[in-house]
């Protein structure tokens, strides 16, 4: 497989904890399989680590969700961590992936056509995601066909931000509480977001090689830890029905003619499609 050279001024990063060498190592085959030998280990926020947690933007109530597990606060956090070390490095854009992504050998030709036209996104979405979704019309960011995202998809374990887009993210979130894949999907006026069509990246939970690769990929660390996943709080009842009505509304606007009208414009309903060496 031939390696792909990473525009200026652009990088790529995977988020690891240290105490996970197996996730390392997986990764490092992946990026290898996509030409990506440029890709630099990012160290995790670990939340069974003493005073990791100490500073952090979770305040409860301030988005989506009452409440974070631990666990969900560190990865936000290592998330947040590489936004601002792209911002700190001045990058003019940033790939960023979970430690438990498979690669489609067609990837490192995507991440770096896109890395390479930074002023045409906020952010790109690389996997796939298990759930029906809305897109916009096909269009396309540095010959890779994508789709406006318009609405927020589970699972942000591979990616590409611009500069400003980093600093939009890390300004939105003094003060969160969203998981980081709703987080980075939230639908916003000034927020130009796309996924990747097709994906060319799969979490190995939802891949069908899962029974071939090793449990400490399969099931993360973080999962594992009760301490880091208990005692999550889905907030007073003023809040939680909030967050039902405004679920009801986003659901009656597709279900009274907002899904036809997409659809009628060229816009796509459904599972993301996965390039062709990937298996979901």
């Amino acid at each position: 497989m031939g390696q792909h050279e990473l525009p200026p001024k652009t990088g790529v990063f995977y988020i690891n904890l240290d105490r996970v060498p197996a996730r390392r190592d997986f990764m490092d085959r992946q990026f290898a399989h996509a030409g990506l030998s440029a890709a630099i280990r990012f160290s995790a926020v670990d939340g069974q680590r003493t005073g990791a947690l100490d500073q952090n933007g979770y305040v409860p109530g301030t988005g989506s969700r009452w409440g974070l597990k631990q666990s969900e606060i560190a990865c936000f956090e290592s998330h947040r961590a590489v936004w601002q070390a792209a911002v700190d490095q001045d990058l003019r854009a940033v790939a960023v992936f979970e430690d438990d992504v498979e690669m489609s050998s067609s990837a490192g030709r995507v991440v770096t056509n896109i890395l390479n036209e930074s002023s045409k996104f906020d952010f790109v979405k690389l996997d796939y995601s298990p759930r029906e979704l809305r897109f916009g019309t096909l269009q396309t960011v540095g010959a890779v066909d994508v789709r406006p995202m318009l609405e927020m998809a589970p699972s942000a374990a591979a990616y590409v931000l611009s500069n400003a887009a980093c600093r939009k993210l890390l300004a939105w979130s003094n003060a969160y509480s969203d998981h980081l894949d709703d987080f980075v999907s939230i639908p916003r006026a000034d927020w130009r977001m796309f996924q990747c069509f097709p994906a060319v990246g799969v979490q190995v939970i939802w891949s069908q090689h899962q029974e071939q690769t090793q449990e400490d990929v399969k099931v993360s660390e973080r999962s594992r830890d009760r301490k880091t996943n208990s005692g999550l709080d889905k907030g007073p009842t003023w809040f939680r029905l909030r967050r039902e009505l405004l679920a009801a509304q986003r659901k009656l606007y597709w279900r009274m003619g907002g899904q036809r009208r997409l659809i009628r414009k060229g816009g796509f309903v459904g599972f993301i499609p996965c390039a062709g060496d990937l298996n979901v």
